[in-house]
């Protein structure tokens, strides 16, 4: 994953697209400008994505950059909501996991983690969804 920091409102643009299986499968594909989220789990970030990267300092936060990213698309698709609030809990899983699998110490990654639960997601525009299964094994959202 090629990143390139910025001055402007977010610290990281993405210089190459990403593509990630995770945990939520959307009933449908989900297409935005910016990123696509299949019916499969595959998640897809296009090139130019811009973002802010982890709430944390120290050495080890360059390991949770991806975790981050994943994060933070996945709470913006449930902003925009294309995806249901009640997938959130799949997403601070996912930066927990994430941070954890690219090498962020435990104690850390559970810090991040523990921060993500306390955001919220306010939508931007107003749709409705079916309920989905928040288990991060076998959601479906």
């Amino acid at each position: 994953m090629q990143l390139s920091k910025n001055q402007r409102s977010h610290k990281y643009t993405l210089q190459e697209d990403v593509h990630l299986r995770i945990g939520i499968k959307p009933p449908a594909d989900i297409v935005t400008p910016d990123v696509s989220l299949l019916r499969s789990g595959r998640l897809i970030i296009k090139k130019g994505y811009q973002w802010n990267g982890p709430k944390c300092r120290g050495f080890w936060c360059k390991n949770a950059v991806r975790g981050a990213l994943i994060h933070h698309v996945l709470c913006q698709l449930m902003r925009e909501q294309h995806l249901p609030d009640t997938c959130k809990s799949v997403a601070d899983k996912t930066l927990m996991l994430q941070c954890i699998d690219d090498g962020t110490p435990s104690i850390v990654a559970r810090l991040l983690y523990s921060l993500a639960k306390r955001e919220n997601i306010v939508p931007v525009k107003h749709n409705t969804f079916e309920a989905c299964d928040t288990d991060i094994n076998r959601s479906n959202c």
